[in-house]
């Protein structure tokens, strides 16, 4: 028993000191694992840190450069319906209000608008804000002048944002400062949202308590409590899950963000950055563009109610998005007032007269988006002789008109689908490429971008189809080969060719290359109109060879086409690749007299430092005569009227316009150029693998151009000038011959001074006319047509009436 009881003393010490060792141990151990942690959740947030640093100089950056249209002026003689003056006014959230006193308000009566214009700077000038007085008759603008009376030549609306120039920030984009605000929409947010924001690091652990008890009791993720910072937090992470390493994530963003910035640039960020649902497919980000939005105001304006509902809508922008969900959203602002009421943030009449406030939502604006413009844009400016690169802190003005913009998309999408809808074969699966269209607008006399479409979904794809692409143009070509053979100084034919030379329309080969007209129908001959009109390709090929390759792609180049055109004859047909933009712009010396302007889309860059670092100078350029320009004025008017394109009249065209159709071979493109004293456009439909759409371009592009147009169009359009040294003379275009009363279709065509007809039209009574001398003759081919003798050359018929008898009855045996 004493060795048992010696044992018992002897084993009670070591498992004493068996027992220290170990609780060292777990001392040890807990002590390390501690200090692990530590420096494990140190070197996490500190790389954290450097991350979200990272993210919010990006963020910044690319906030602080953008992209923006024209500023839209304001004249004398302007009609402001067709202007669309008041829906711009409405984009740019100016608010409707009795008396305009603060920039951003206009007051609109029935013979007057007074428009307080915000400050705004457009490239190396700044123009401070401004009260402006349009003067009125019905929409008219009789007058412009200033807050004092005094006249003004044009007043100016500041231009919109259409894009960004680094990625990560949205086109549509308003900043506020918390100064801007009323103290009950930061006050209410705060006490809605997080009321205790000034006092807590980041994350409030009451909240967060409260929040643990209600998932216990529910099993589930089910109460949120997240402060302003943690939501701020999630707009720096990519996944949106409710899970517990989100969270955790999230907390630490939240800690990182409390420690790299201030409590009112959190605030601040958090009010600009908050998701506010989505419009049309593109996100809202931000109380204050949902202001925009949803009350066309800017958020320093709106009242309690307003306030009460955008904040309302954090906790669940679509449930409680004011247009879709009204009864929902007015219930939950009803609460969000009762929380500002109990927090003292408003009082109880406020409160009162607010809650009895029903919701008023404003009529959409609609997005500003120019995405492949501004993709355009973007690549010019990496481009710029000198530029170092760095984008940020870049503001690049151009020439773009945001009504204009919208415009063109809507008749692109409006076409596409009424093709789709019309014609089921041109329907593809959601797997398959669908039709395509593109388009672009110019300034007729400085050739600046007016409007860019290069597809009809930017999200799907993000190939500029308007610049990028290159098509064969077809019959859009034509009218540059016989800009050639119009102009003397081009063209040694003898005599001259006018619109009313008389070509053959007979099959033919050209060193073994055989044209063919679209419809494979022909006619023994047929005028120089005529072949323009009905875009016949054998009497083109015939003057293209006539000419010669080489200056049919000489004068390409001098209308500003630089696509590398070979000199083959099938050029002259347009057998041959360009892009849209260069052959709208070949469009634009017609337009203008003869006069090139070079498409541009930058007005001016400047860096952050308000430093201009490059201007655009219009360098016009003549390089036709006016007289042979307005040649093809006269006869592209006709196509509109008489030729492939007049089913334009039954679209709606009603002012004067000019233009050409386009069909390529197995009409795997259809194209529409046209344009009006002010404006080009040219228009194209098609598969970006080229395949047949069985359509030509009446059929597909014209309808898209018209709509556009006649959305484009002035109140009052104005005609083309004549210039000198032109005259005009009514032809039969069967004929070439003066038109007579008998004749079932006269044409105004317009002639160099001096080679206007001089006979009457001998098919339709004219044969028995005297007293002027012949026509010109027509060209002749020095080919022989496959299977039969070579085209005669007619002879000149004497203008008595014997030899009109006789070119009469010579023409009938032919």
């Amino acid at each position: 028993m004493a060795r048992k009881g010696g044992g018992g003393r002897g084993w009670a010490p070591a498992r004493r000191r068996e027992w220290r060792i170990r609780g060292w141990r777990v001392r040890n151990l807990a002590a390390g694992g501690f200090l692990l942690f530590f420096f494990a959740a140190g070197f996490y947030l500190a790389q954290l840190y450097t991350e979200i640093s990272a993210l919010i100089e990006d963020r910044r950056a690319a906030l602080t450069s953008a992209i923006y249209s024209a500023p839209h002026p304001i004249r004398a003689g302007d009609d402001i319906a067709k202007s669309a003056l008041i829906d711009r006014l409405q984009h740019l959230s100016y608010s409707p209000v009795a008396a305009a006193t603060r920039p951003g308000e206009y007051t609109q009566a029935p013979n007057a608008i007074a428009i307080y214009i915000r400050a705004f700077r457009y490239g190396a000038t700044a123009l401070p804000a401004q009260m402006v007085r349009v003067a009125l008759d019905g929409d008219r603008v009789t007058a412009v002048a200033d807050s004092l009376g005094a006249p003004l030549e044009e007043a100016e609306i500041e231009p919109e944002v259409v894009g960004r120039l680094l990625s990560g920030a949205p086109a549509e984009r308003v900043q506020v400062s918390l100064g801007d605000l009323r103290p009950y929409v930061t006050k209410g947010l705060m006490a809605t949202e997080d009321r205790y924001f000034y006092y807590h690091p980041g994350f409030d652990p009451i909240r967060i308590a409260e929040a643990a008890i209600a998932d216990f009791r529910s099993h589930r993720l089910a109460q949120g409590a997240s402060t302003l910072t943690q939501q701020l937090a999630r707009t720096f992470m990519d996944r949106r899950e409710r899970s517990f390493s989100r969270k955790f994530r999230e907390l630490a963003v939240a800690i990182v963000l409390e420690i790299r910035l201030k409590k009112d640039e959190i605030l601040a960020r958090y009010i600009n950055d908050v998701p506010m649902g989505e419009y049309q497919g593109t996100p809202i980000e931000g109380m204050p563009q949902a202001a925009r939005y949803f009350f066309n105001k800017d958020l320093g304006e709106v009242t309690p109610a307003e306030a009460a509902t955008l904040i309302g809508m954090i906790q669940a922008p679509t449930l409680y998005d004011p247009r879709r969900h009204p009864d929902d959203s007015r219930k939950r602002r009803d609460v969000v007032l009762g929380v500002m009421k109990n927090a003292g943030v408003i009082d109880d009449g406020a409160y009162r007269a607010a809650v009895a406030t029903p919701i008023q939502i404003a009529n959409p604006p609609g997005l500003r988006r120019a995405p492949y413009f501004a993709d355009y844009v973007t690549a010019f400016v990496r481009s710029i002789p000198g530029f170092n690169g760095h984008l940020e802190g870049l503001n690049v003005y151009t020439t773009l008109d945001t009504e204009l913009q919208a415009d063109a998309s809507d008749a692109l999408l409006d076409n596409l689908e009424r093709l789709e809808k019309t014609h089921r074969k041109l329907n593809r699966d959601e797997s398959e490429a669908p039709l395509q269209s593109a388009a672009i607008a110019l300034d007729a006399e400085t050739g600046g971008i007016r409007a860019m479409v290069g597809g009809r979904d930017y999200s799907e794809s993000q190939f500029n189809r308007a610049v990028t692409a290159e098509r064969q143009p077809g019959s859009a070509f034509k009218p540059i080969v016989y800009l050639a053979a119009l102009d003397p100084s081009r063209a040694t034919f003898s005599p001259p060719l006018t619109l009313a030379s008389v070509l053959p329309d007979e099959q033919m080969s050209f060193g073994g290359w055989i044209p063919a007209n679209y419809e494979r129908t022909y006619q023994p001959t047929v005028t120089v109109a005529k072949a323009l009109f009905e875009s016949l390709n054998v009497p083109t090929a015939y003057v293209g060879n006539r000419l010669g390759p080489s200056a049919i792609v000489r004068t390409a180049r001098e209308l500003g086409i630089e696509s590398d055109l070979p000199a083959v004859l099938p050029i002259s047909i347009g057998a041959d690749e360009t892009t849209l933009l260069e052959l709208t712009g070949a469009y634009q010396v017609f337009a203008n007299a003869g006069v090139r302007a070079a498409p541009y889309a930058i007005d001016s860059v400047v860096d952050a430092k308000g430093h201009l670092i490059y201007h655009h100078e219009v360098q016009p350029k003549q390089v036709i005569r006016p007289a042979i320009a307005y040649l093809i004025t006269g006869a592209l008017k006709a196509v509109l009227k008489y030729g492939t394109a007049s089913s334009a009249t039954h679209m709606g065209l009603d002012f004067p316009a000019a233009g050409k159709t386009g069909t390529t071979q197995d009409y795997r493109d259809a194209y529409f150029i046209g344009y009006t004293p002010k404006i080009v456009c040219g228009v194209w439909v098609g598969f970006d693998t080229p395949e047949s759409i069985g359509l030509t371009g009446a059929q597909a592009a014209l309808p898209a151009w018209v709509e556009f147009m006649r959305a484009a169009a002035q109140a009052d359009p104005e005609d083309f000038d004549q210039p000198p040294g032109v005259t005009i003379e009514a032809i039969d275009p069967e004929s070439g011959g003066i038109a007579t009363s008998a004749c079932p279709k006269a044409v105004q065509l317009p002639f160099l001074s001096g080679t206007e007809p001089r006979h009457l039209c001998p098919l339709h009574g004219g044969i028995f006319a005297s007293g002027r001398a012949p026509s010109s003759p027509p060209i002749t081919s020095p080919y022989p047509m496959p299977g039969a003798p070579p085209v005669p050359a007619p002879s000149p018929a004497s203008s008595d009436v014997f030899g009109a008898v006789g070119k009469f009855f010579s023409g009938l045996f032919h």
